[in-house]
């Protein structure tokens, strides 16, 4: 962590933080000490503790702290002792949504550029990069930070934050439909935002105004979800890689011959066409992440539009296509809770 996010940081109770600890091991570069491996936050509000594990400062609260003593051992039996925190009914599927893409971002770790490059720009279609020169980001769900490297190509400053232990490696993209309440998710990233702040997020859409079949292949997989999502992560895996053959050969090649033929106009139809530009890993993984978060939220361009509308954000836009790509900016008299989008 270097010293300079101590500025962007703040306690979930939204007080200040200070580094109060720097633990010696040789992860921490004494040759670098404006940054740091190993350590410890203090909130001057609350007096709540965060360590800071593999140079990343772990700020989570409740049921999803006691994860950090099971994923890091080594820096606990080291340190002082680590908070439990139990684990009440109801948030089960939350640890097991954390879990499972920490899991998948470190079996699906690889990162090859080109398709990560073209990935990004398709997120980002209708959204003018130039702009974004002079801008700091936050992206929330940043995972193994696959989009974080592109953006901070354009990018004054990028900061990524995630729950699971795929920060690791190294707008929010994906990550809303996924929480249990994804508009009060929505508007707390809000809250982030600096006046005029640009904001971008995609969601999984409904297929309500899509064609018969499409829905009620939708549903089949719904079905298979609520049984996939309780099975080991290895055999999920495997599972996903059966699926994602099974894609590829009804959807993705067909849509790959015809799309430039006479058939064009029904090829355009088929589904997941969008893997067509992209190798079989790429859908082999996002299948994986389609079966293994227990939350799963789907919408409506009403539903977005609403979203949109409630929150009070400007010069709105949702652009339609494999989900939806919502933007805005956040309004002139916002007052953002610190600021850590502009």
């Amino acid at each position: 962590m270097k010293l300079t996010l101590l500025q962007d940081l703040v306690c979930p109770c939204g007080g200040d933080l200070e580094l109060t600890r720097v633990l010696e091991s040789a992860s921490n570069n004494s040759q670098n000490p404006a940054e740091i491996m190993s350590g410890w936050l203090r909130c001057g509000e609350c007096g709540e503790n965060f360590p800071i594990i593999k140079g990343v400062p772990r700020m989570l609260l409740g049921p999803l702290r006691s994860t950090l003593q099971q994923e890091y051992p080594d820096f606990f039996s080291n340190s002082a002792k680590h908070p439990e925190g139990e684990v009440v009914a109801g948030q089960e599927s939350i640890l097991r949504t954390m879990h499972s893409f920490g899991y998948e971002w470190r079996h699906f770790s690889d990162f090859r550029r080109l398709e990560g490059e073209a990935n990004f720009r398709w997120y980002f279609a209708s959204y003018p990069l130039e702009s974004l020169q002079s801008k700091v980001l936050l992206d929330v769900g940043c995972g193994k930070g696959r989009h974080l490297f592109f953006a901070a190509q354009h990018a004054r400053k990028v900061i990524g934050v995630d729950l699971s232990p795929a920060v690791d490696a190294v707008y929010s993209l994906g990550v809303l439909h996924h929480l249990p309440e994804p508009e009060a998710g929505f508007r707390e990233i809000l809250r982030y935002g600096r006046p005029r702040a640009d904001v971008l997020v995609y969601l999984y859409w409904s297929l309500n105004d899509e064609p018969r079949w499409k829905k009620h292949l939708l549903s089949l997989v719904a079905m298979v979800r609520r049984v996939m999502t309780r099975v080991p992560f290895p055999l999920l895996r495997a599972f996903s890689w059966c699926v994602a053959v099974g894609c590829e050969l009804c959807f993705v090649a067909p849509y790959r011959v015809l799309r430039n033929t006479y058939w064009k106009k029904f090829a355009e139809t088929l589904p997941l066409k969008l893997y067509a530009d992209f190798p079989f890993r790429l859908l082999y993984q996002d299948q994986f992440d389609r079966f293994s978060a227990p939350i799963e939220n789907r919408y409506d361009r009403e539903d977005v539009e609403g979203w949109l509308m409630r929150s009070g954000l400007e010069n709105c836009d949702i652009v339609r296509g494999s989900g939806w790509r919502a933007m805005g900016k956040v309004p002139s008299s916002s007052t953002p809770a610190k600021a850590m989008i502009s």
